[in-house]
């Protein structure tokens, strides 16, 4: 009875190695990436792109053909989702994570020894130890291993769509933020005009003798103060270009391209995004590549452990020749557990669950912080703005006409005329501010409510030793 159940655990052995090395092995992570195409494409309207290639002439021709045109905040997120190497770099964790989910469904090569024993006597006959192991334990660790790599690589999916989100919002901002800083650029210098004019003005009634030198002075510090603030404007537009340059990939003569210029304008009404905290948790990836890291973690232990208590349990077929005649048969080892049960690792692993299980749940926390905070935001920012267009603006244009009025009937002198003309300068440029606030906030609250939270990083999943 036991040289038959030998037998049957060897021919089970023989038929684990054959199908296993004639296996296909699928590394392609082309599936993944559609998979996370399909969800940005629903989540944003945008297409992504994967070049798999060092050089690919489709991608540059797209982008050339995008920058003929005036950049708009869509035309720079195109540019951004084709070109961004950053992004391209990232798309390659796929790569990775598919290549250790098969990697985790395969054996480890079995072990082959050999020992020839030669006789010091001509009339013994020589001695030859042929055997084929292989490690029965990786069999059962296979399913284990292959749920941990599968939990891995829809996590790396999860975290690859938030770094598209990230690209697209962060394109965003930096393209209003280079209109922005354009405009406010260009009302600087209207002031700065101003304050040449009123202290040229100043200068010449100084040397009329009709004011004192006092009021020159106060109007050439005007002045010098408003060049150096055209100056800052000067290099925040540059700044701002630039960011676009770097989130587009772009570099060489690419970089000589024109933009729209004018922010748009804010809607007359604005939705009250009501219950956002829900929403952004119901839609939430960050929240399911924190969970999946979990299962992965989970699993991880779980081979850990059984490798622990389980070191070493090899099968496979021992042969010796001795006296002419050759003897085959099965042969294992086992490790035997008489000192370590696994117990301080089972207890590292509890802890380490119970680590990234309060992680998660303080992420779930900060998500429905961030969705009430930025809907706040969003609110405050559009009704300022609405504000500031509709009173504020209107009110310093009608005090400058009113001024120019009165200076044309020669009650108000010049100074006054130019003050009042830069205050409406300086509430055009708050105004353009806010305008930018809106759709910032604006991103923020949408990219949280696509299912991440802006600028959350989660580390790369790493390649495991479990798959060495």
């Amino acid at each position: 009875m036991f040289i038959l159940i030998i037998k049957k655990v060897f021919l089970l052995c023989t038929l684990v190695f054959l199908v296993s090395g004639c296996m296909r092995v699928d590394t392609d992570p082309k599936p993944a990436f559609s998979q996370v195409q399909e969800d940005i494409t629903d989540l944003t309207s945008q297409n992504i792109y994967w070049d798999s290639s060092i050089q690919d002439s489709i991608t540059t021709v797209s982008v050339e053909e995008l920058l003929r045109n005036e950049i708009t905040g869509d035309f720079a997120v195109q540019i951004a989702l084709l070109n961004n190497r950053n992004l391209q770099a990232v798309y390659e964790n796929l790569g990775v994570a598919k290549a250790q989910l098969a990697q985790a469904g395969l054996l480890k090569n079995p072990i082959f020894s050999f020992s020839y024993r030669f006789s010091t006597q001509s009339a013994v006959t020589d001695l030859i130890n042929v055997s084929l192991f292989q490690n029965f334990l990786e069999i059962l660790l296979i399913p284990l291993k292959k749920k941990m790599a599968l939990a891995e690589l829809e996590a790396t999916k999860a975290m690859v769509t938030t770094q598209v989100l990230d690209v697209i919002a962060e394109t965003k901002i930096a393209f209003y933020t280079l209109q922005t800083n354009e405009k406010i650029w260009n009302y600087k210098k209207q002031i700065l005009l101003a304050t040449e004019l009123s202290y040229e003005a100043a200068q010449r009634l100084f040397e009329a003798g009709n004011i004192k030198d006092l009021k020159v002075s106060m109007e050439r510090i005007l002045y010098e103060q408003a060049k150096l603030e055209v100056a800052s404007w000067e290099i925040a537009v540059l700044e701002a270009r630039e960011k676009l340059n770097i989130l587009m990939g772009l570099w060489g003569y690419q970089i000589d391209w024109k933009f729209a210029s004018e922010l748009p304008l804010i809607p007359t009404e604005e939705d009250e995004f009501e219950n956002v905290e829900n929403e952004a948790i119901l839609s939430s990836i960050d929240l399911k590549v924190a969970f999946k890291e979990l299962l992965a973690t989970a699993a991880g232990f779980g081979v850990d452990t059984t490798r622990l208590v389980f070191p070493q349990f090899d099968m496979g077929v021992s042969s010796e020749r001795e006296e002419s005649v050759w003897y085959v048969g099965p042969a294992f080892s086992l490790a035997v557990p008489l000192f370590d049960f696994g117990q301080a690792n089972s207890a590292k692993a509890q802890a380490r669950i119970m680590q990234e299980w309060n992680q998660y749940t303080a992420l779930s926390i900060e998500i429905r912080s961030k969705a009430r905070s930025s809907r706040f935001f969003l609110l405050n920012a559009f009704r300022q703005s609405r504000y500031l267009e509709k009173v504020i603006v209107p009110l310093a244009e009608q005090i400058t006409h009113y001024t120019l009025l009165q200076h044309n009937a020669m009650q108000l002198g010049i100074f006054h005329l130019l003050s009042a003309k830069r205050e409406e300068l300086e509430k055009r440029v708050q105004s353009v501010h806010m305008r930018q606030e809106y759709y910032v906030s604006r991103i923020v609250l949408q990219t949280l409510l696509n299912g991440h939270v802006l600028g959350k990083q989660f580390f790369e999943v790493p390649l495991r030793k479990h798959y060495e």
